[in-house]
């Protein structure tokens, strides 16, 4: 496996090497099969903090991966039948619409300026359609310096 150095503490912003701090493994869901995928853990010698380098495609907390979510999503705004089961799929539609406004903040800011349609339902639809093609540099560690690069990554957090 192949990690990536990193140059700069997303903890406290010191221009310092990160020294690897270990391993973990984690479930990734998608299309139905289960992963395990190990993740490096970080340490920040100026902080003393650590920091998980998760990849792209995988959500904090989430098991399931990014398109899985966004797929479910989609379905569940368009009130066709879920992928997932239907109460992890009413958990992803009640936390995506409490986040909508600052995920919407977020791709403003990146200079998104769809309008978005009244409806909630057809406006979430726009803006997981968005979240689709936010490309994985947009949602790197590396990159998570600003608050809109954090909110697009972890678009399902519980809060910003």
């Amino acid at each position: 496996m192949v990690f990536p150095v990193l140059i700069k503490c997303p903890c406290c912003n010191s221009a310092v090497k990160l020294k690897r701090h270990g391993f973990y493994e984690r479930n990734a869901l998608a299309n139905k099969r289960c992963y395990r995928i190990s993740i490096c853990r970080y340490l920040c010698p100026a902080c003393l903090k650590t920091v998980s380098l998760l990849p792209w495609f995988l959500l904090p907390y989430f098991q399931h991966n990014r398109n899985a979510i966004l797929k479910s999503l989609r379905e569940s705004f368009r009130k066709t039948t879920a992928a997932v089961g239907r109460q992890l799929a009413a958990f992803y539609h009640k936390r995506f619409l409490a986040n909508t406004p600052a995920i919407v903040s977020a791709l403003r800011e990146q200079h998104w300026r769809e309008r978005l349609p009244a409806d909630k339902n057809k406006g979430a639809i726009k803006i997981v359609r968005r979240l689709n093609f936010t490309r994985a540099s947009e949602t790197t560690l590396a990159e998570v310096n600003s608050l809109s690069n954090r909110i697009l990554a972890n678009f399902m957090a519980r809060s910003f």
